[in-house]
């Protein structure tokens, strides 16, 4: 049997392709910008110097047109993507299955249209879901989180909303112009922030994806072996017309053949397989955090807390050796240290800070999949923050003498966030 062998060019491309879907799955989507330099380069350096000469060029208003366009971007990749896929799928796929292949049973062309479906329902369930919005109005339904005093401080308020912090929740710039509950992360594929109440639908949504990765790519690999099985591939004797030589089948050869004869059936499987990696270790990032009771806001900040740690704990421990401190706290300073040093400077971290919000696998997965803010006690849990904001308000009102206090009403509002309203600056700050 003769045959063309593209067997560099082939193995070219498809490193090329794999190196770039891994480089911009992980630098793009999974790395932090504050961690690693090559994602701070490519998600910010890169951007705001494009940004910054388009609008010397283009002036503002186009900058502002094209921002907008280029934030929904990811969404037409993501249906030109899974769209593009689907597509051969339904043209090159499904004929080889339902007419070529009578060993592989017909029912895998009725659950693909099941995961087709599913697979771009899940995204508009994804992309029209809410996180929750705190306002004036809202303020006591989402406040069921303590004060961890670390990532979280208390009596601080949101720049933009002027409303107090409640726990784990940030200022949303992005879509929705509002403080987010439980905040998680802005999803460029779904063009929609995720947090308190929507998260569960992203979780569904990227399971759905993997799960219809591995599936069409175990489906199409069935079809490749049976067509080696049914026409005896590996019997065969190859002819190279570039060389001229007689070729012995093999893995790699049957491969090159059939890469030959059914291009874009190979091409998709790939994608898919690729893919569904890349997928399913996103997945498992956000099953990770959401075990251990973070989101990826939070995970962000406690690997800064870790790093810090560390760096404290080395700094005691070498500072001990050196005997700059002393090992015991009771230990008569005087008699490790001279007075030249400052033994103030070094102390012991202690042991590594916990996580409060982390409440054990059950409970972290059922405030995920059943949001706090969404259940019927939802106004009788926590009120960590309107507890701390009342506090506040009595000792304000204590240091104000008795005789002035009834005539500066307008001088000397109260600190009642409920009291505001959700009034924003003009320019939106992140918190």
């Amino acid at each position: 049997m003769a045959v063309y062998v593209p067997g560099p060019i082939a193995a070219i491309i498809l490193s090329i392709y794999t190196i770039s879907v891994l480089f911009f799955v992980y630098y793009v989507l999974l790395s932090d910008p504050q961690d690693s330099e090559i994602a701070h380069f490519v998600q910010v350096t890169l951007p705001n110097a494009f940004w910054n000469r388009f609008r010397r060029i283009c002036g503002d208003k186009s900058t502002k047109v094209l921002k907008d366009t280029s934030n929904r971007l990811l969404v037409l990749v993501y249906f030109a993507m899974v769209g593009g896929c689907w597509s051969v799928v339904f043209s090159k796929v499904y004929p080889w299955l339902l007419y070529e292949s009578p060993g592989l049973s017909n029912i895998h062309a009725y659950i693909g249209v099941f995961v087709f479906l599913a697979c771009f329902f899940a995204w508009a369930v994804a992309n029209a879901s809410r996180p929750g919005d705190i306002t004036g109005r809202s303020f006591r339904r989402y406040d069921h989180y303590p004060y961890d005093h670390l990532l979280f401080q208390a009596n601080s308020r949101c720049q933009t909303t002027k409303l107090y912090k409640i726990p784990r929740s940030k200022y949303d710039r992005i879509k929705y112009d509002g403080i987010v509950p439980r905040y998680d992360h802005f999803c460029g594929w779904t063009h929609n922030t995720y947090g308190e109440e929507n998260y569960r639908w992203f979780l569904i949504f990227l399971l759905n994806h993997v799960t219809m990765c591995f599936y069409g790519s175990y489906v199409c690999y069935l079809l490749f072996s049976e067509e080696i099985k049914t026409k005896r591939l590996m019997e065969l004797t190859f002819f190279d017309r570039m060389t001229g030589e007689t070729i012995q089948a093999s893995k790699y050869i049957i491969f090159q053949y059939i890469f030959a004869r059914r291009f874009h059936e190979v091409g998709v499987t790939l994608v898919m397989f690729v893919m569904g990696i890349a997928l399913t270790c996103f997945f498992g990032y956000h099953v990770y955090i959401t075990s251990v009771g973070q989101t990826t806001n939070e995970n962000s900040k406690w690997g800064d807390v870790r790093t810090w740690y560390k760096k404290q704990q080395q700094l005691y421990k070498r500072a001990v050796r050196e005997r700059k401190v002393p090992a015991n706290p009771e230990e008569d300073s005087n008699d490790v240290y001279s007075e030249e040093q400052n033994p103030q400077e070094i102390v012991d971290p202690g042991p590594m800070p916990k996580n409060i919000y982390n409440r054990g696998f059950v409970a972290n997965w059922s405030e995920v999949l059943f949001p706090l803010s969404l259940r019927k006690d939802a106004l009788s849990r926590g009120g960590y923050t309107s507890a701390i904001m009342k506090q506040s308000n009595q000792s304000q009102n204590q240091s104000i003498p008795e005789t002035t206090a009834t005539n500066c009403t307008r001088a000397c509002p109260p600190i009642e966030p409920l009291a505001t309203s959700s009034k924003r600056l003009n320019k939106p700050k992140d918190i």
